[in-house]
């Protein structure tokens, strides 16, 4: 395909093995761009200063850890799709609303192990989706601690400093940085794992299309 376009070519000719390959690929892709994405806000998540930024530091905390349990739930959609394609399952109903349960209802019934290990995947989640839930409805992410350095940045009656005689302010900072990576970090290392799992369980699949090339 890549010669065909250098030497100026619209279109070109490829086989079902080619282009089914090429739908694979892409599904591991988008799988891999949404744990880049998770990763990218867990880098951030662990900054304690974000230098030459007009916003506060708490800002920065909440923002990130929205984005990240907004995109949580995009990696177990993009194995739903990457399974389905694995199988040719009807791209339409796959990406429809219910996709998920589509695919999955059809691994149950011919593929379990596979269904199995997207069962594990729904699960590894669920101990954060009501907090996701909360900021898909416009809740936002909030804890005590982080209450507590907003309180801070505002120093609304000198609460910085009674803050101060108590513990120190960075030790609060380092708390809500801690909180939130033994909350998100866990989950997205199981993913990791059950995706691995779930190409494993396909991998007969591809074995037997290959035979022949």
């Amino acid at each position: 395909m890549l010669k065909a376009q250098q030497n100026g070519h619209v279109s070109v000719e490829v086989s079902e093995k080619q282009k089914y390959a090429h739908d694979i690929y892409a599904r591991v892709m988008e799988i891999d761009n949404a744990f880049k994405a998770l990763n990218l806000s867990l880098e951030y998540l662990e900054k304690d200063k974000f230098d030459n930024s007009e916003f506060e530091l708490s800002d920065h905390y909440a923002f990130h850890a929205e984005n990240f349990l907004l995109r949580l739930t995009s990696v177990v959609d993009r194995c739903h799709l990457f399974a389905g394609t694995s199988v040719l399952l009807d791209k339409s109903l796959m990406e429809r609303i219910g996709g998920n349960r589509y695919v999955y209802d059809h691994m149950l019934k011919n593929f379990p192990q596979t269904a199995a290990v997207l069962q594990k995947l729904n699960k590894s989640v669920s101990k954060l989706r009501t907090r996701r839930n909360k900021v898909a409805h416009q809740e936002g992410v909030s804890s005590q601690n982080l209450v507590v350095i907003q309180a801070m940045e505002n120093d609304e009656e000198n609460f910085l400093s009674e803050v101060s005689q108590i513990m120190d302010p960075e030790k609060i900072r380092t708390l809500v940085r801690e909180e939130i990576s033994s909350d998100f970090k866990p989950v997205v290392v199981e993913m990791k794992n059950l995706v691995s799992e779930l190409i494993d369980s396909l991998a007969p699949i591809y074995q037997e299309l290959t035979k022949d090339t």
